[in-house]
């Protein structure tokens, strides 16, 4: 006799802390202007975060099949546990390229545990309750405590860089360790019983990777939705990785890197729980991304820190195009290989972060930062296009 679950909503304060503490790095603040000031060019940075995402998609898929075959906590235990070394690293590296690389191998490994793991085994409880319907207003406040934890621990990574940069990367490490005491709270409902949603019995591990394409194969608008997301969103995604450099600039304080990050993340957040609000509008998932490039063009045309504010402004504007396009990524499957079928999602996104990030980092050496940022923006029109074409012919990105 299986034991009873959690009640659903002190499930969901439960999965909204881990949410919440797996971001909460003070590193967030500091770590690419850390890595500049210990003496490694933007071209290596560069690399670094390409080995990152390079290193995110060879690990992303087999670490969902696994969570579709095992329990989905054994997982999401581990990962903050793996996130952890990164910074254990970090706080000797003292400009070692290679110890750098290698803590960016963990975070990769602890983000591959629970990236797909995390959102299948919430959505598989949403479905035990009966409760699939709320999927995207659970899932906007999920990306809140997301936005949340990392606005958090980019503001007193501020705070703290002020005084040393070395003490905002050993600080990180315990909010690390009480997701990790939390995810063994989050009961995976496959392996407890319940009715609605019961694990593959007879599939081998191999077996997700098949259901995972299959799936893929068969729906069109899956397709749709994840291009939308790997080749287009990603672009927001991918340039906060150089924002601290941005930041060196524009002349903005080290003081207000963390203010600008949380104040983004704050907005974002608030963007994301009433994401579900904007269902229904079809034109947004192509307005908004092309709003958020022309902010991203006009951050790029000046060296004054108020310039910030488009830059802030661009991240916060496709918040709720995020929420409802990964929503729908989740009610578009079928199968049962869940956690899997994400992670390719995640593979893909990867995928074309190594290109981006790669070409960013040309582009910034070559050009220089602040035009590089212009660049990005002007991305967004093929892809406001393409989503326009794609609607026509019935295709969603967005419900």
């Amino acid at each position: 006799m299986s034991r009873p679950l959690l009640p659903l909503r002190r499930f969901l304060v439960l999965y909204y802390s881990y949410a919440f503490l797996f971001d909460c790095m003070l590193a967030y603040a500091i770590y690419t202007a850390l890595f500049e000031l210990e003496g490694l060019s933007v071209s290596q940075i560069g690399a670094l975060l390409a080995f990152w995402s390079l290193s995110a998609i060879l690990l992303e898929m087999p670490s969902g099949a696994l969570s579709d075959h095992f329990d989905r906590r054994v997982l999401l235990v581990l990962a903050p546990l793996a996130k952890s070394l990164t910074f254990v690293l970090w706080g000797f590296a003292a400009g070692n390229f290679w110890l750098y690389g290698l803590g960016f191998l963990f975070w990769s490994l602890g983000q591959a545990a629970q990236s797909g793991s995390r959102e299948a085994l919430l959505y598989e409880r949403m479905a035990h309750d009966g409760r699939s319907d709320d999927f995207d207003k659970v899932l906007g406040r999920d990306n809140a405590a997301e936005g949340l934890g990392i606005g958090t621990g980019t503001l007193l990574g501020g705070f703290v860089a002020a005084a040393g940069f070395d003490w905002a990367i050993w600080l990180s490490i315990p909010p690390l360790l009480a997701a990790a005491a939390i995810a063994f709270w989050l009961e995976d409902v496959r392996r407890l019983g319940a009715k609605q949603v019961q694990p593959e019995q007879t599939g081998s591990y191999l077996s997700h990777f098949r259901d995972a394409a299959n799936e893929f194969r068969r729906h069109p608008d899956l397709r749709f939705v994840t291009t939308y997301m790997a080749a287009g969103l990603i672009v927001f995604e991918l340039l906060e990785e150089f924002d601290q450099l941005y930041f060196l600039a524009i002349s903005l304080p080290v003081w207000a890197w963390g203010v600008a990050g949380a104040g983004v993340e704050a907005a974002y957040a608030l963007a994301s729980i009433h994401a579900h609000r904007l269902d229904g509008r079809p034109a947004l998932a192509w307005s908004l991304p092309l709003l958020g490039g022309a902010l991203l063009i006009l951050a790029a045309l000046g060296t004054s820190p108020l310039f910030v504010l488009p830059l802030c402004a661009a991240y916060v504007i496709v918040a709720p195009v995020s929420v409802l396009a990964e929503a729908r990524f989740h009610r578009v499957m079928e199968g049962t290989s869940r956690a899997t079928t994400t992670s390719a999602l995640v593979m893909a996104e990867n995928l074309v972060g190594v290109a981006a990030t790669l070409l960013f980092g040309f582009l910034a050496e070559r050009l220089g930062i602040l035009p590089a940022y212009a660049w990005a923006g002007l991305c967004m029109v093929p892809l406001a296009i393409w989503v326009m074409l794609g609607q026509r012919r019935g295709l969603r990105a967005t419900d």
